[in-house]
């Protein structure tokens, strides 16, 4: 008789690239970033919504470099689930597919020289990602 033990940890993920830290927000970044409701391809357009409805509704100054901070947030994210080889490669196309969202919420708000310099290294570095991960 084999027995099999599971421990359940409950601990809080804490995703850094996000000012904004809710329990119901980061349980939804959780389901993105570890594909955990793959079966759902309409919750990376319910996700990038909220965090924008999060975004504008809460207290945090709407400038041009909080909003920066919050694309680009969006960006690694979906960049991270799309370089783990442990989410399925369904998953990991859907986030290929829709990490263009963030990229161009980025080039709207991208008015200086030094912004557009920085998009276009988000850019590259999706290229190469891409391209090494073969999604």
């Amino acid at each position: 008789m084999i027995m099999r033990i599971v421990i359940n940890k409950v601990y809080a993920l804490n995703f850094t690239y996000f000012d904004i830290q809710t329990t119901a927000i980061n349980s939804i970044r959780q389901k993105v970033r570890y594909a955990e409701d793959e079966d759902n391809p309409q919750l990376l357009p319910f996700w990038l919504m909220a965090e924008q409805t999060l975004f504008t509704g809460s207290d945090i100054n709407a400038d041009d470099d909080a909003r920066w901070q919050l694309y680009q947030g969006q960006f690694r994210l979906l960049l991270d689930a799309i370089c783990d080889n442990l989410i399925s490669e369904h998953w990991r196309q859907l986030c290929l597919d829709n990490i263009y969202r963030p990229l161009t919420d980025l080039n709207r708000i991208s008015h200086c020289e030094a912004s557009k310099k920085r998009l276009r290294h988000l850019w590259l570095e999706l290229n190469i990602t891409s391209q090494y991960f073969h999604c």
